[in-house]
C-alpha cells in the first residue's frame, strides 16, 4: 500500500520533509513499519507524529542513508547526542527509525 504522507497532517511537517526528500535523492520508496502508536510516550505517540520507521534489508544502504540524515538535520541543539536516524534492529526487524523534535533544524 502506497500513502502520500504531504497529505496526511498529522504528521510532523519536519518530519514530512525528511522523508519525502529522502525517497526524492534516493529513488527509493521505503515501506513504513511503524507510524502512530497509541499510548506510546515517545515520538510515535506524539500529534502532530514525530516519528517513523522505514523497512531497511541492508546494513550498509541503512548506515549510509542514517549518515546523510544525520548530516543535514540536527535533532535538538540542547541534546546534540540525539540523532533524527538511527539504524537499529537485527535481521528482518532492521530498519531506520526517523524522528525530529519541535527543535529539529537543517544544519
Amino acid at each position: 500500500m502506497r500513502i502520500d504522507i504531504i497529505q496526511l497532517e498529522f504528521i510532523h511537517r519536519t518530519l514530512r520533509t525528511i522523508l519525502v526528500e529522502l525517497e526524492e535523492e534516493t529513488g527509493i520508496e521505503f515501506t513504513t513499519t511503524s507510524l502512530f502508536r497509541m499510548g506510546d510516550s515517545g515520538v510515535h505517540g506524539q500529534l502532530p507524529l514525530r516519528g517513523t520507521d522505514l523497512r531497511c534489508r541492508s546494513m550498509l544502504l541503512g548506515q549510509v542513508i542514517e549518515d546523510k540524515i544525520n548530516s543535514e538535520w540536527q535533532y535538538d541543539k540542547t541534546r546534540p547526542e540525539l540523532k533524527c536516524a538511527l539504524l537499529h534492529g537485527e535481521g528482518a526487524n532492521l530498519h531506520l527509525h526517523i524522528q525530529v523534535h519541535p527543535n529539529t533544524v537543517r544544519k
